[in-house]
């Protein structure tokens, strides 16, 4: 069994054109602050490049071998500058060739949080060129079997791996719609089989061109360990999501987003492998509707480790890695391994291919290592079957009882309060997953003193306090290595604010119920259904939106203070039965959030039409606290317009909306507050 040493870097941003590279490695640890002077233009080309070389049927290409080794270098010198840095890196690489231990590996994990929009364009970048000339002076680091390069996503999320029994379940879903054929899937299949066939203990199942109901159906009765999609793939230019392709009940294409296929996964068991073999499968960026790339959104919902694709692949170059990658797991190597052995594979099929490349590995944290491994000889790893000997069987490594484990990273807790105070506080009764064996650390954002009496006269310098960037809640949301949960007592926007101002930063919210901040355990009953209804208008250019959870919005009062002839388009959500204490289970917030992150980016960020563009958003909102941070999470993509939240007055109050708040506004530390009289 192959032993590995694992560097770890991680960037983040300190200053406009500033990041902070930090690395720890068995030898050291080390930081440096650099430009980190990357585009996205470069892997534009490179990936046009590729494309149109496959078009051709070309798999080798000297143009875009040098474009591989230029952009390798560039990486290389962006994200190990000279110094401190780079000195811990080689010689980590100098321990490993100079090590006489065969098997001694270097994973270099390279660590991308999610919820950080600012850099998500990083996660994109394909990593697996890198070159390291001082080290590896022949070739690309990928191709050398001592090291792996794996993209470490930082997720909270627990991993939602089934319970890993034998028979090993392994799922093949051969995806495709009228117009959409053309590659070679039974081949590719048999490659597959075949590695696993000679090994008891695994169970391969297929699923022929199913629809998204039909795979859901598959997942949620099988339950695999393993999931090997074949099929097609794209990335929305203009969006920066990723898509899958399957059918629909007629047979056309069905494009399913990042989310939609980590969503398949939704009440039950994610695999623990997920190989997705369709193009640009690895790519995506951060948008309204989630994490951009299917292979993110995977990781996110709790996969433990996700093969795709950053690039076009050939099906040649497709079957070839395949088929090695399924037969070195079948030996029992690690997926770092196969991986490598896949990938020269490919330049063993097609001397000199440029294709090795494509494959991208990503991993959750800590969870790097041996998913699949032979069980052990001794006499509790073996079966009497028929005479008595004892057949060794592919088994699952083992993993931790399904009870909380407890983090090495803090807990932070925000408790915000502005209409009251808050004198209960959330524990492990509440969320034992989140509080398994830590304190949390408790960050105060009160804001009744100036608020609680409604007194608006105090709201713009209590707005600016809460937004402020060097405030206590900005600084607590840039805590990277912390666990960060959210409760109280805000006004709506506020809420919404302090959503937006998380970023896409993962925030465990809880919700006041019967006396506590908590959540009800999960149920198999579906919630009750955010009905959705859409008003378009000739002119305007405005988008109305209004959310009916809590209480009713009524029309009437938002017409007050925005008229009917300011808005293109009204978005109203509600339950058909509302009042406090709606929302009860953590899934139906979640559920009814996605469904108004899709009528959003469905409704106003596809609007591609300069004549009917949007000039801004306006949010009316009789919601939970839980659900209005999530909204402002919501509004954070950088195309929307601006957009306003209103607070609603006391009922003898006219107009009933008192005061809108402006989230740019705000972030930006400008004047946001607007009073209606």
């Amino acid at each position: 069994m192959n032993n590995y040493r694992e560097v770890h870097l991680r960037i983040t941003q300190i200053g406009p054109d500033s990041y902070r590279v930090a690395l720890s490695s068995p030898i050291g640890n080390a930081s440096a602050t650099t430009p980190l002077r990357l585009t996205v233009s470069r892997p534009r080309e490179l990936r046009g490049q590729i494309s149109e070389a496959l078009l051709q049927s070309r798999s080798r290409d000297a143009a875009i071998d040098g474009a591989l080794a230029r952009l390798g270098e560039e990486l290389y010198e962006a994200i190990f500058p000279p110094g401190r840095v780079r000195d811990v890196l080689t010689a980590s690489l100098g321990e490993l060739i100079s090590s006489e231990e065969q098997q001694q590996r270097l994973r270099l994990c390279l660590h991308f949080d999610p919820d950080d929009a600012e850099l998500a364009w990083l996660a994109e970048l394909p990593w697996d060129v890198l070159w390291s000339p001082q080290v590896f002076p022949a070739r690309h680091a990928a191709l050398d079997h001592r090291l792996s390069i794996v993209r470490s996503l930082d997720v909270t999320r627990p991993p939602r791996s089934p319970t890993l029994v034998s028979p090993l379940q392994v799922l093949l879903v051969r995806a495709g719609a009228r117009g959409y054929g053309g590659l070679q899937y039974q081949e590719e299949q048999d490659s597959i089989t075949d590695a696993l066939s000679s090994i008891s203990g695994v169970q391969c199942e297929s699923l022929d061109m199913p629809t998204r109901q039909e795979l859901r159906r598959k997942l949620r009765v099988f339950q695999p360990h393993v999931l090997h999609f074949m099929g097609h793939g794209k990335v929305d230019e203009d969006t920066g999501s990723g898509w899958v392709y399957l059918r629909d009940e007629k047979g056309n294409p069905d494009l399913l987003r990042a989310q939609d296929v980590a969503e398949l996964f939704s009440g039950f068991h994610a695999p623990r492998l997920v190989v997705l073999n369709a193009c640009q499968s690895a790519r995506g960026t951060l948008s309204v509707t989630g994490h951009g790339s299917v292979a993110g959104a995977l990781v996110s919902q709790g996969v433990a480790a996700v093969i795709a694709m950053q690039f076009a692949i050939s099906d040649r170059a497709a079957m070839a890695f395949t088929a090695e990658f399924y037969t070195r797991l079948a030996e029992g190597a690690s997926i770092d391994d196969a991986v490598t052995e896949g990938r020269l594979a490919i330049r063993s099929k097609v001397p000199d291919s440029f294709e090795w490349c494509t494959p991208a590995l990503y991993m959750r944290a800590e969870s790097a290592g041996v998913l699949l491994q032979p069980a052990p000889s001794n006499s509790s790893a073996q079966t009497e079957e028929g005479d008595g000997r004892g057949q060794d069987r592919l088994t699952p490594s083992s993993e931790p009882p399904p009870t909380p484990v407890p983090s090495q990273r803090p807990l932070i807790l925000i408790r915000h309060e502005a209409y009251k105070q808050a004198t209960e506080q959330p524990g492990p009764a509440d969320a034992p997953a989140l509080f398994a064996g830590r304190e949390p650390r408790m960050v105060a954002i009160d804001q009744t003193v100036g608020l609680e009496q409604r007194d608006w006269r105090n709201l713009e310098a209590e707005v600016r306090r809460l937004a402020a960037r060097d405030g206590e809640l900005r600084r607590t949301f840039a805590e990277r290595d912390a666990d960060i949960g959210y409760y109280g007592f805000p006004f709506v926007p506020l809420a919404v604010l302090a959503g937006y101002l998380a970023k896409n930063r993962q925030v465990h919210v809880f919700e006041y119920l019967s006396g506590r901040f908590q959540w009800e355990p999960g149920s198999d009953t579906p919630p009750p259904p955010l009905n959705v209804d859409v008003q378009t208008r000739a002119a305007g250019k405005a988008a109305r939106i209004c959310v009916s959870v809590s209480e009713l919005v009524d029309l009437d009062d938002c017409r007050h203070v925005l008229p009917d002839s300011d808005v293109m388009v009204d978005l109203h959500f509600a339950l058909a039965t509302r009042g406090r204490g709606s929302v009860r289970r953590e899934e139906q917030l979640k559920a009814y959030v996605q469904v108004i992150r899709e009528t959003l980016d469905k409704h106003i960020t596809a609007n591609r039409d300069p004549a009917r563009r949007l000039e801004s958003v306006h949010l009316f909102a009789a919601v939970p606290v839980s659900l209005a941070f999530y909204l402002g999470d919501a509004l954070t993509a950088s195309w929307l317009p601006e957009c306003f939240v209103y607070n609603y007055g006391l009922p003898s109050e006219q107009p009933r909306y008192k005061w809108r708040l402006s989230l740019q506004a705000a972030f930006e530390g400008r004047r946001s507050i607007k009073i209606f009289k």
